[in-house]
């Protein structure tokens, strides 16, 4: 891996250009060589895969006035997506259709082909993490919260777990880890699905995590986002 110093016009560059990848750190730009990405087949990757493989299908059942709402909807959505320099941009109404699509069958719901009205969700307003070394019993893992922001909403958690020790700043590779409906207390247990995520962890490991609301609609809050070092279980 080199170091990349860059000078004006040129201010960032990420991508991949002529076999080499391009992207910044906290150290700064760098420069590496590509390599094929690994292919992982867990059972979250294969289900991804099969809801994405459903969703052209479903497209092409829509009418065009179903259609031309989707792309409405994409025109002015009620989310904000960046590019890897932190660049807003919109995506096509058949991608938020696939979006609003599974991220409802990710939370047990069916599929909902209608255009959904593009009202934000609001974040929540609280979030904390205790993680111990996890074994799959529940009391392992704890996210904390505010009582009754996820009475209607979905919690949507994803959690990372980091590279080195002494990082402070993730940005992939995260995984949903734990989404539920109705929570009406302050805190909920999820070691099992802790454990099913990333297996065995110890004490020290540093994890990066989000908590998100989204409503029954599909359309998902900004995160509220922090990191946390296992602990030893007490």
């Amino acid at each position: 891996m080199a170091k990349v110093q860059l000078a004006a016009p040129v201010t960032d560059i990420r991508g991949t250009l002529a076999g080499i990848v391009y992207s910044k750190n906290a150290a700064g730009n760098y420069a590496r060589a590509w390599k094929k990405p690994t292919n992982p087949t867990t059972a979250g990757q294969m289900e991804q895969r099969g809801f994405l493989a459903r969703m052209g299908a479903l497209w092409r059942t829509l009418t065009s006035a179903q259609q031309a709402d989707w792309d409405t909807f994409a025109a002015t959505p009620p989310e904000t997506d960046y590019d890897s320099l932190g660049n807003a941009y919109l995506i096509s109404g058949f991608a938020w259709m696939t979006r609003i699509c599974i991220r409802r069958l990710r939370t047990g719901q069916a599929e909902d082909l209608i255009a959904p009205v593009a009202t934000p969700t609001t974040a929540p307003t609280t979030f904390g993490l205790t993680l111990y070394p996890a074994q799959g019993d529940a009391d392992r893992a704890e996210m904390q919260y505010t009582s009754g922001e996820f009475a209607t909403y979905y919690a949507i958690l994803q959690m990372a777990l980091s590279p080195g020790l002494g990082s402070n700043v993730h940005t992939s590779r995260f995984l949903n880890c734990w989404e539920a409906l109705g929570l009406t207390a302050t805190a909920t247990e999820f070691g099992a699905n802790y454990y099913s995520a990333f297996g065995d962890t110890q004490v020290d490991n540093r994890f990066f995590a989000r908590l998100y609301r989204q409503s029954p609609t599909g359309i998902r809050s900004t995160p509220l986002e922090l990191f946390v070092d296992v602990i030893a279980y007490p």
